[in-house]
């Protein structure tokens, strides 16, 4: 066969590749519900304390930190997790983690807890570079953690792997990859809080980031197998790192990360089946200049959302609620911000405990993680922290 026939064939066979990828998903087994959170599904009386929110800098032990993700144990104490090194993409960054309790607002330990040379022996691949840790923590108090590897190329070559603790982050077991994508199970990443379910699987706001960029809801067993996956585009464009929110047992809302500039705003996705399938709502109010964002809902029923709402860069991390289910929303506090557009500060994670605390957890100036925790009533007091 000359090499002018052999193109065109090669050009159809990866074009029915790349279609094939976008249409696959993993057979569902029926509809499965969100599980309720501690305070039910109706809404809760906020705390009538405005009192400004403790602030913990976590300790440095990199140069370099970014993407936390928090965890809350039942006895309320935290587990933060991020990575950190050099600089992102370098082979020294690792997993880190700390221990943080948010009654005395004290950092008790803080340890390397995964390497890329563990989880390289762990899943017997080569693993160049790690990332975006996600930590969650289940009924039994074991602690989750999904983790992004790089075996080649940059983030778009990415795999996720998942692994359990039982002594709240000290030791993990043996690493598993899930399959989220028939392409070599290349190009997929975690990044947001994932949400319970009632069969005991957990729902991840994964995302794949090869060519055309989408979002995933992953649902994954208590063994770590790929339950479902579904595709989650808010419209057309680019999309990333969705962030769920359940608003009762069927029903949920996303948020997503844009990276399409002409759009330049936060997008919004939702399933009346549990996430069976995801219907577009566009894109909100909200700017985002391909930043990571998070979304919660919080006890009393509303939204709240921490994002950079600017055209460009990251130098203002601010959140937005809404009180109609994500229809609109209105500016809340601004948590951090500078003159200087360089500056950086991003990629926020939302937590809200059983007592309704909420922790704010985001990089800063890309050298540290920095905890802000709060009562709800605050978010509706005037004035920055």
């Amino acid at each position: 066969m000359t090499r002018s026939r052999r193109a065109p064939r090669l050009t159809a066979a990866l074009l029915i590749v790349a279609i094939a990828a976008a249409a696959w998903r993993v057979p569902s087994k029926g509809v499965v519900e969100f599980s309720a959170p501690p305070h039910g599904w109706g809404p809760t009386t906020a705390s009538s304390s405005t009192e400004p929110p403790t602030l913990i800098d976590l300790p440095m032990p990199t140069p370099s930190a970014h993407a936390s993700s928090i965890a809350i144990l039942g006895s309320g104490s935290l587990r933060i997790a991020w990575f950190g090194g050099a600089r992102e993409g370098s082979s020294d960054v690792a997993i880190w983690m700390a221990e943080v309790d948010p009654v005395s607002s004290t950092v008790g330990a803080h340890w390397p807890a995964l390497g890329r040379e563990t989880l390289a022996a762990s899943v017997h691949r080569v693993v160049r570079m790690v990332g975006n840790p996600v930590v969650w923590a289940d009924g039994d108090d074991r602690l989750n953690l999904w983790v992004v590897s790089v075996s080649y190329g940059g983030w778009s070559g990415s795999s996720v792997n998942w692994l359990q603790s039982g002594d709240g982050g000290r030791t993990w077991s043996g690493a598993r990859r899930l399959v989220m994508s028939p392409l070599f199970n290349l190009s997929t990443l975690v990044r947001s809080q994932p949400v319970a379910m009632t069969d005991g699987s957990v729902g991840l706001g994964a995302y794949h980031e090869f060519i055309h960029k989408w979002g995933l809801w992953v649902r994954v067993g208590v063994d770590g197998r790929v339950l479902d996956t579904r595709t989650m585009r808010p419209d057309t464009g680019n999309w990333l790192q969705p962030s769920i929110a359940p608003l009762s047992s069927a029903r949920a809302v996303a948020a997503l990360r844009c990276t399409t500039s002409s759009i330049g705003a936060v997008g919004l996705v939702r399933t009346a089946d549990g996430g069976e399938s995801w219907d577009s709502e566009g894109s909100t109010t909200i700017p985002n200049p391909n930043s990571g964002l998070a979304l919660i809902r919080l006890a009393d029923g509303s939204l709240l959302i921490a994002a950079n709402p600017l055209p460009t860069g990251r130098s203002t991390l601010q959140l937005f609620r809404s009180h109609d289910k994500g229809a609109t929303w209105a500016p809340s506090r601004v948590i951090d911000t500078s003159a200087n557009p360089a500056d950086e500060f991003s990629y926020p994670c939302l937590v809200e405990s059983r007592s309704g605390t909420i922790h704010l957890s985001y990089t800063r100036l890309r050298k540290g993680i920095r905890l802000l925790s709060f009562g709800r009533a605050w978010l509706d007091a005037e004035g920055t922290p």
